[in-house]
């Protein structure tokens, strides 16, 4: 990908760090006197997602999206801590969140504007995904399941729980992600509302007491497991998709389907507060809820998982209903981001 911004329609910006510079240049200029509107998008999904959504709304509307991403390693931290430092003089128009939980953070801190009237297909997304105050929406949802190399795992010692990742005789053997970004960090921190303090304290300490790996990213560890170097460990469908197309002896697991259920996490969207560009902002923020999009994601090869009723979508991609989800008030989770990520990077140092 050309690393120059501003040599490919003012679209990308590969690096976090110069998100501040390169926005501020491109809103002054207008990207070298070029009159065409424009939204500016930050997103912590990868940009390969991301861009055929972001293609079809500029095809169907005219409007260019200015791109801003997120790295790997600082999956959703790094942008989440660029829109709070810009609060009170914003660059974006339209944060897409891959989780939830730093979404209802910036809900907390001032950050984001209230959608009144909601966004045309607020009415088709469940309950559980929307911000009763419309100031987030969820769509495109990813299961967080156990990614199993069949190679090395004979199909009646198949993990089919968390605890398994605690199991003496998977020591050094499983993985789970550090738990201080992204989606294991909802994910850890929605347990301590869904097992509670003590079970879920036990959890973590068994994972470090049995030597699991701990990747940066879930898409590291789902290629750790499809090469064979890990025999299992959490990850997003997302990610086992991506590893399963290219070959590897691989399989998803549901993990807690009679006890918890499996988790479920939505990507949001939501209005920047201030945003230079408010219309344009709810014309793509619409459109990233609209059904269209939902399919698109649905028939990507990373397959999210459709919120809404009737998408079409390939065979494997589950939904809602093909298994048991975990029931997770997600205002909560995102109440307590900060404090537990404070706790999980002191005990996953």
């Amino acid at each position: 990908m050309n690393a120059d911004p501003l040599r490919r329609g003012c679209r990308f910006a590969s690096n976090a760090g110069l998100v501040g510079t390169i926005l501020a240049l491109m809103l002054l200029t207008g990207c070298g006197g070029d009159e065409q509107e424009q939204v500016v998008l930050y997103s912590s999904l990868n940009e390969p997602t991301a861009r055929p959504v972001i293609d079809r709304f500029e095809e169907k509307t005219g409007i260019r999206v200015i791109f801003q991403g997120d790295t790997e390693r600082d999956k959703t931290v790094g942008l989440v801590q660029s829109l709070l430092e810009e609060r009170h003089r914003p660059r974006a128009d339209v944060f897409w969140n891959s989780e939830t939980a730093n979404t209802v953070r910036l809900q907390r801190e001032g950050v984001l504007a209230r959608l009144d009237p909601p966004p045309d297909s607020a009415a088709l997304i469940p309950d559980a995904y929307v911000d009763p105050e419309g100031y987030w929406f969820g769509f495109a949802a990813r299961a967080r399941v156990l990614i199993v190399n069949t190679d090395l795992v004979e199909e009646a010692e198949m993990p089919n729980s968390m605890w398994d990742l605690t199991d003496e005789k998977w020591r050094g053997k499983a993985a789970l992600v550090r738990p201080v970004t992204g989606t294991t960090l909802t994910h850890m921190t929605a347990l301590y509302e869904i097992i509670g303090e003590e079970e879920t304290n036990r959890f973590i300490q068994g994972v470090i007491d049995n030597e699991c790996h701990l990747p940066p990213g879930n898409g590291r560890l789902a290629q750790l497991v499809g090469q064979g170097q890990i025999h299992f460990g959490f990850t997003d469908t997302s990610d086992f998709r991506l590893v399963k197309n290219e070959g590897y002896p691989v399989i998803a697991i549901y993990p807690d389907q009679d006890s918890i259920g499996t988790m479920l996490i939505p990507n949001t969207v939501s209005k920047i507060r201030g945003g230079p560009n408010p219309e344009n902002a709810r014309k793509l923020i619409n459109f990233l809820l609209s059904e269209e999009a939902e399919e698109i994601l649905a028939h990507h090869p990373r397959g999210h998982i459709p919120l809404k009723p009737d998408i079409d979508r390939p065979e494997e991609v589950l939904v809602p209903g093909d298994f048991e989800v975990m029931e997770v008030d997600f205002q909560r989770v995102g109440e307590q981001i900060t404090t537990r990520l404070d706790q999980f990077d002191r005990r996953f140092r």
